[in-house]
């Protein structure tokens, strides 16, 4: 009898503990799951047109977190493309800092962005804020006392770029 007693007393109590464990453990892959496939969402080329005639930029967004771009003036102001890394911060929105070179007088310099980035619920339209500092030669972007030489800042909007099936054939 006190088999059987012990058995109807600690069967239920694991059986409890195995399902908690279970919903915790679920919950923490779902949210894993849910942070790798808003990288698949966003994966993607995008064409950004920044106001105030502040130029257009060809970025490309990884699922794996990094960002690439180029920009309409870099050739006649002579600074090269922009790489970098970004990171989810809301539903549909991820804050991306990048680095590019430029050549200056004295030199070659470097700059330092951040952008803001908000994507539609269809993960085709872009839209956000950048800021970004220059910094003569030698200096370190990254270092958070490093003196500017200018700061700047402009607003943007965009789409992805997308093959149509009428637009494929050639």
């Amino acid at each position: 009898m006190k088999h059987n007693r012990n058995f109807s007393v600690y069967t239920p109590v694991l059986l409890s503990v195995f399902l908690l464990l279970s919903i915790l453990y679920s919950n923490e892959i779902r949210a894993d799951w849910n942070a790798s496939t808003f990288g698949e969402k966003i994966a993607g080329t995008y064409l950004l047109t920044e106001e105030d005639d502040g130029g257009s930029r060809i970025i490309t967004i990884t699922a794996d977190g990094n960002w690439f771009g180029i920009h309409s003036s870099q050739l006649n102001n002579k600074f090269s493309n922009q790489q970098g890394v970004w990171k989810k911060t809301g539903e549909r929105d991820i804050t991306v800092r990048v680095l590019n070179f430029s050549s200056l007088k004295d030199g070659i310099g470097s700059s330092l962005f951040s952008f803001t980035v908000n994507l539609d619920k269809t993960y085709q339209q872009i839209n956000g804020k950048l800021s970004g500092k220059l910094f003569s030669p030698g200096a370190d972007p990254l270092d958070p006392v490093a003196i500017p030489l200018k700061s700047f800042s402009n607003t943007f909007t965009g789409k992805r770029l997308v093959i149509n099936e009428r637009e494929s054939k050639f």
